[in-house]
């Protein structure tokens, strides 16, 4: 009674073993004895600021990459925010300048992610074949962001961009008299247009466009509405091009040529005794491009296009998810031990938000089963080796995601939608060599494979196609995973010393570690971990 009670003491350090997507070295297929309790603490850590891509220009398939770089971009712009297009078009439309591009600038993020879990769970022998099981992970992810901005990725005039904040977004009181002109001035020419002088209908429809084009860049917060300038692109109005660019002098230039046309057109109507509103002045350019406090702000305004949370490091540490578990031994004999273990895993993790672009949640948040066949082939008195097979059947769930190609990060707020996901089923397979040293200690080495396929995205409501403008299959991309790790691990034990009479507690120890050392599908971290597994044995009857 006393040393199950010193043991039970010991084993407060050792609580169950989290669901991995590798099995730890130090794993074997023996089954627990009838009223054996098992407890098991198993940490473990792993890191990555690289992943294996696919598809990235300049690196080839499968090739290591930084984990950051669908985010960066020595000139930001359409081709990675493809939201600001109507921005770019518009511009050119009103300047003339069919080659301009429009450029937020140099932007370079760099992400280093880890994630540190805690799994603590039972394990109970019912049977001399049958033991059930609970694990209860506590997670703790971690991205440290790093952005640089224009003025600091790289430091010279060549990483800024030719965009800054309109001074109408900045300060909308200033700008509201002026706004409320404009739309009068609109809402006359649409007048006039539908009902004035037909002889001047067509110059007034001329006039609207125009001056829609310049409403639509500036103030499109009330586009979409039916009004003189129906259908309206919202996105982007928070930029304009610098004044001292060349797109800037365009503008400026095209505003004093409208203003004259305008003033012409007006005169026009005022022989006919029909009186249109002053076209009235106040319009102004950004005078700096962005910088990074700039760039931070374009990204997370709550009334700009993308309404994100920040790019800076962010910590969770949330509960994983719950896994209850049944294994039963097939075989056990002197060369050949099989345990056959179904699992099912709950939905108790907390899945990334749609609104942090970088990221990291706890668990998948969602049902799914696993089935999984461990092997000890026995060589010798000294060599085995453990050989096992998982696979794992992912049941279908609704989250909300903002719906934009894997290549595409920067996803507007207004993509959000309703998805439904059904995450790929997995297989993985795990062959470990083991040498027992002596009655404590052995050493094991690791072959760890997994492959899970792509995930499939659909809208929970149809419509939202047509509202967003993709389809939620663009989700998909580059959701497939294939990887392979190799490790290693040390095994100090006293169970055979305990069985002898040798040990005062029965427990093991495990340490290990495993490397990513290949991977595709294009999210494939890099990743490196260190685990180490502590278990306890408590005799809870005889």
């Amino acid at each position: 009674m006393r040393r199950a009670t010193a043991a039970a003491l010991v084993s407060v350090f050792a609580l169950a073993v989290l669901p991995r997507s590798v099995v730890a070295q130090g794993e074997d297929a023996a089954q627990l004895r009838p009223g054996t309790l098992r407890i098991t603490l198993a940490p473990d850590w792993s890191r990555w600021d690289h992943r294996f891509g696919e598809g990235t220009p300049g690196y080839a398939k499968g090739a290591l990459e930084p984990a950051g770089i669908d985010f960066s971009s020595d000139s930001l712009g359409i081709g990675q925010l493809p939201f600001l297009q109507g921005v770019q078009t518009r511009v050119r439309n009103l300047t003339g300048l069919s080659a301009f591009r429009l450029n937020l600038g140099r932007a370079q993020l760099t992400l280093n992610t880890s994630v540190r879990v805690v799994p603590l769970g039972l394990e109970l022998g019912v049977t001399r074949r049958l033991a059930i099981g609970v694990v209860v992970p506590i997670v703790r992810s971690r991205v440290e962001a790093f952005l640089l901005g224009p003025d600091t990725a790289g430091g010279d005039s060549a990483t800024r961009g030719n965009v800054g904040w309109n001074p109408a977004w900045v300060d909308t009181t200033a700008g509201a008299a002026f706004r409320a002109q404009v739309d009068s001035v609109l809402q006359a020419l649409a007048d006039q247009v539908a009902n004035g002088p037909p002889d001047l209908r067509q110059d007034a429809q001329d006039m609207l466009d125009a001056i829609c084009d310049l409403w639509a860049l500036s103030y499109p917060t009330s586009a979409g509405a039916a009004g003189p300038c129906p259908g309206a692109d919202p996105y982007g109005s928070a930029l304009l091009p610098v004044g001292d660019t060349e797109a800037g002098d365009r503008l400026t230039n095209w505003l004093d040529s409208t203003h004259a046309d305008y003033d012409s057109l007006r005169q026009q109507y005022l022989a006919l005794r029909d009186t249109l509103p002053q076209f009235p002045l106040g319009f102004a350019l950004p005078t700096t491009p962005l910088d990074s406090a700039g760039l931070r702000r374009f990204f997370t305004d709550p009334n700009g296009p993308l309404a994100a949370d920040s790019l800076t490091s962010i910590v969770r540490t949330r509960l994983g998810d719950v896994e209850v578990s049944a294994s039963y031994q097939l075989a056990d004999r002197a060369r050949l031990r099989t345990l056959v273990t179904l699992i099912a895993r709950l939905p108790t993790g907390y899945v990334d938000s749609k609104d942090n672009l970088i990221d990291v949640g706890t668990g998948d948040h969602q049902l799914d089963v696993e089935v999984g066949v461990r092997n000890d082939i026995v060589l010798g008195s000294a060599f085995w080796i453990h050989a096992g097979g998982r696979y794992g059947m992912q049941f279908p769930d609704q989250l909300d995601r903002r719906v934009s190609p894997a290549n595409l990060p920067f996803a507007p707020f207004a993509a959000s939608a309703r998805v439904e996901r059904d995450l790929g089923d997995y297989v993985a397979i795990d062959m470990v060599p083991n040498w027992r040293l002596d009655d404590a200690f052995s050493l094991g080495l690791g072959w760890h494979y997994f492959r899970q396929g792509a995930t499939r995205f659909s809208y929970t409501d149809p419509t939202d196609e047509a509202r967003i403008g993709l389809p939620a299959s663009v989700l998909d991309r580059e959701t497939a995973i294939t990887r392979m790790r190799i490790g290693a691990g040390m095994t100090f034990s006293t169970l055979s010393r305990y069985a002898a009479g040798r040990a005062r507690l029965p427990y093991t120890v495990t340490a290990s570690y495993q490397n990513t050392f290949w991977g595709t599908g294009g999210r494939v971290s890099a990743a490196s971990v260190f685990n180490l597994t502590i278990r306890g044995y408590v005799t809870v009857w005889r």
